[in-house]
């Protein structure tokens, strides 16, 4: 009888630590960093899947650069002349380019995460629902960067004076070298920049959280990787993934509502 019970009760042991389980990695992140993680690969591997196609990309960034020319907005080579005679000032647009990116977006990740959960899990759907929108991009129109194009005047930057960063972006597994169009680069430092203003309290971060999508537009078109309308549309696809993720987080009550809903009338009434 006592064997019978406890083959009874094992399924309810066995999800109650399952329970205590998924609780203590959602505590400190183990299945957030590995959803992140997996998301971000599949990103990065297909949108470096598209480097064969050299030819067109050459042509769309020449044809961005009569846009913009039309446009009268065709600065980026002027901006670039800022900065092209100091070592220095070309040393800080690479070190925003590369570091600025990627690992300032983990590091602000664990922040949101560790202090301001829901900002995080906001912030994290607009990434990842901005980046497919960018990956389908990158597959159907690939853009070649200002540095890439010939004869167009531009010094590509992070290869004369940041070896560790150029030698990352040239990756070909992991990133495409004509995806200039939207610039992600920029509308996620816009994201970050938006977040922090959001939730610190603190008058520094909210300050940072307005500059730093100023300092990244400038970098991202100093070091010659984007154009001006790159960083336009960059933002546009941001936002966009940031209506989704807004939409979600309003439809998730709505359909936790709908599923209490439908269990309570399930239930057999109550006797009176």
């Amino acid at each position: 009888m006592a064997t019978d019970l406890a083959v009874a009760a094992r399924p309810g042991i066995v999800r109650a630590h399952a329970g205590r389980a998924w609780r203590f990695t959602e505590r400190i992140g183990l299945h957030e960093a590995v959803v992140v993680v997996i998301a971000f690969l599949i990103y990065f591997l297909i949108r470096g899947s598209v480097v064969g196609r050299a030819g067109e990309a050459m042509v769309r960034g020449y044809n961005v650069i009569r846009l913009e020319q039309g446009l009268g907005i065709y600065r980026e080579l002027t901006l670039q002349s800022w900065i092209i005679d100091h070592y220095w000032l070309i040393k800080a647009m690479n070190w925003v380019y590369f570091w600025g990116h990627m690992p300032l977006i983990i590091v602000f990740a664990v922040w949101l995460y560790a202090w301001h959960r829901h900002t995080y899990r906001l912030v994290r759907n607009a990434f990842l629902a901005s980046g497919a929108i960018g990956v389908v991009i990158y597959w159907a129109f690939p853009v070649a960067p200002p540095r890439l194009i010939p004869f167009s005047g531009f010094v590509d930057t992070m290869a004369v004076l940041d070896r560790v960063g150029y030698n990352a972006q040239e990756v070909q597994t992991f990133v495409n070298p004509f995806a200039a169009i939207p610039s992600l680069h920029f509308g996620w430092s816009m994201l970050i920049g938006l977040a922090v203003f959001w939730v610190a309290s603190n008058r520094a971060l909210k300050v940072f959280g307005l500059l730093w999508p100023v300092a990244m537009f400038f970098a991202v078109v100093m070091t010659g990787n984007h154009f001006i309308v790159d960083t336009v549309l960059g933002a546009i696809v941001s936002f966009a993934g940031l209506g989704i993720a807004v939409a979600l987080d309003r439809w998730q009550p709505l359909r936790r509502g709908w599923a209490h809903l439908r269990i309570d009338r399930s239930r057999p009434p109550a006797p009176a």
